[in-house]
């Protein structure tokens, strides 16, 4: 994968507030019954650029007697990739990724309320993260999302038909670091494709304006 570096893209934006991307693996869609499993954290600029190369990991231990109780889909799939032997294997306590990734984004990004979460269908890592022992993490960061799943669907309803067909294919490895750099590269792409067009073509009205 080809890292683009905002220093390409010789446009200004109203900000450059940094963006905390998370990947969670879980035990199933429900927050309120099902457990994370996986957590990979990324963090880039607003320009997209990744601050931290190796980024944050943690995979959290369950009993087997938990990922017993996960419907087909989430059994097959994260059998399937090594997660559920991970998951029995590791003793990471809920408690202490909660703190280790709290730690990692404070140490990076300090001021409070300032990253925006970030991610594809992100909304759903949320759900999970406002739970304890999560809840200090969302609680560090900007009440607003980037979901970059949005972004494609306002793509295909409002840009032409080759802006999507063109868009990053994704692998659906439902691994948490690939998944993230997958949705780092599609936003780049969409920032690229039809955000940056945008920036070009209100330079030439200020420049116009300018005559």
């Amino acid at each position: 994968m080809t890292e683009t570096t905002s220093e390409q893209h010789q446009y200004k934006s109203a900000t450059d507030d940094p963006l905390v991307w998370i990947d969670c693996e879980m035990t199933g869609l429900n927050p309120d019954t099902e457990e994370i499993l996986e957590i990979y954290c990324i963090l880039t600029t607003g320009g997209l650029d990744i601050i931290d190369e190796k980024g944050f990991h943690a995979i959290v231990h369950w009993p087997a007697s938990r990922l017993e109780q996960m419907d087909e889909w989430c059994t097959t799939t994260h059998a399937k990739s090594g997660l559920t032997e991970a998951v029995l294997s590791s003793t990471t306590t809920p408690e202490q990724a909660a703190s280790q990734l709290y730690e990692y984004i404070t140490k990076h990004i300090p001021e409070k309320r300032v990253a925006l979460l970030a991610g594809n269908t992100v909304h759903a890592d949320r759900a999970f993260l406002r739970r304890e022992p999560y809840a200090k993490v969302t609680d560090h960061l900007h009440y607003r999302i980037l979901d970059v799943s949005a972004i494609k669907e306002a793509a295909r309803r409002w840009s032409a038909a080759r802006v999507t067909k063109k868009a990053p294919s994704k692998k659906g490895l439902h691994k948490a670091r690939d998944d993230i750099l997958e949705s780092i590269e599609e936003a780049r792409y969409y920032r690229d494709t039809i955000f940056r067009l945008t920036f070009e073509d209100g330079n030439k009205v200020n420049k116009g304006k300018k005559k």
